[in-house]
C-alpha cells in the first residue's frame, strides 16, 4: 500500500498504525514447561507452567478452529481477569461436562504465592470456561496433601481418577503415592479405589481412558528400594466400572500369540 496524496494519507496511516499495534500488542506466551492443558470444544487452554524463573499464574488459550499459523498463532490471554489465584506448576487439568456445564479442574502441582513461597490450601480448584471464574470446591472426605507428577482422567459420569504421583516440596522432601483417589464432581466427595493388584507407587506415567471405561497406565517411574523406570511392556489397567486392577505384559502376550 503506497500513500501518494494527502487524501490517501489518513487511511494509510490508520492502516499502518493498526497493523503495528496489532503485531506489538498481540499476546505471545513465553517459553515454559510444567504447564497443564485441556481442550474445551475448539479452545485449547493452558494453565501456569515454569518459565525459567518461577511458576506462572497465566491462563490463555489457542482457538484450534481457526487456520493455524505456526509462526504467529493467535493466542488469547485471559490472565488479567481469569488468572490462577497462585503460581502453578506441574499440576494436572481435566474437563468434566456434567449436565452440559463444562468445568475444568486444576488438581495438585506446586502452588506458590507472589513471594515464591509454598501456598497450598486445597488440592483442587475449578475453572468455569464460560464465565472465566475460579472456585475452590469444598470436598467431603479426608483433606489430601499436595502432590504432582500424576494424571487425572474423567469419565462420563463425572468421576475424576487420580493415581499415584509424588509429594515434592521446596525443601526437598519427596514421598511417592501408590493409591487411586476418585473425585465425584457431582456430590464433591473423595473415595479410594481397590488396591488389590494395583501397581506400586508411580509417577510421570501416561493414562488413557478407553471407550469401555478402562484406564490404561503405561510407563512412568517407581520407587521401591531404588528409583527405577517402569518396563514399557508392563501395562496396568484399572476398570472404572468394576473397580478392578489388572496387568498385561505385552512381550509375554506377543510371545504366546506367536507360539
Amino acid at each position: 500500500m503506497t500513500c501518494k496524496t494527502y487524501k490517501s494519507f489518513n487511511p494509510c496511516f490508520v492502516f499502518i498504525l493498526s497493523y503495528l499495534l496489532f503485531r506489538v500488542e498481540s499476546f505471545t506466551p513465553v517459553g515454559r514447561f510444567a504447564q497443564s492443558s485441556v481442550l474445551v470444544e475448539n479452545k485449547l487452554y493452558f494453565f501456569g507452567g515454569f518459565n525459567g524463573e518461577s511458576c506462572s499464574n497465566e491462563v490463555f488459550y489457542l482457538d484450534v478452529s481457526q487456520k493455524f499459523d505456526s509462526e504467529f498463532p493467535l493466542w488469547t490471554d485471559l490472565t488479567l481477569n481469569s488468572g490462577i489465584g497462585f503460581k502453578s506448576c506441574w499440576s494436572t487439568t481435566v474437563l468434566t461436562n456434567n449436565d452440559n456445564n463444562p468445568t475444568i479442574y486444576l488438581i495438585g502441582g506446586l502452588m506458590l504465592n507472589q513471594k515464591n513461597e509454598e501456598a497450598f490450601t486445597s488440592l483442587v480448584y475449578s475453572f468455569n470456561p464460560k464465565s472465566g471464574q475460579w472456585n475452590m470446591p469444598i470436598i467431603k472426605g479426608n483433606m489430601l496433601e499436595s502432590h504432582r507428577n500424576f494424571e487425572a482422567i474423567a469419565d462420563d459420569s463425572g468421576n475424576i481418577y487420580c493415581f499415584g504421583g509424588i509429594l515434592a516440596n521446596l525443601i526437598g522432601n519427596i514421598k511417592f503415592y501408590d493409591n487411586m483417589i476418585i473425585l465425584n464432581t457431582r456430590d464433591l466427595t473423595w473415595t479410594y479405589s481397590s488396591v488389590v493388584n494395583a501397581p506400586p507407587n508411580r509417577d510421570i506415567y501416561t493414562a488413557t481412558l478407553l471407550l469401555d471405561g478402562r484406564i490404561v497406565y503405561i510407563g512412568g517411574r517407581e520407587m521401591t528400594n531404588n528409583e527405577l523406570d517402569v518396563d514399557i511392556n508392563q501395562i496396568n489397567i484399572y476398570d472404572t466400572k468394576l473397580n478392578v486392577w489388572s496387568t498385561i505384559n505385552i512381550a509375554v502376550a506377543l510371545a504366546i500369540l506367536l507360539m
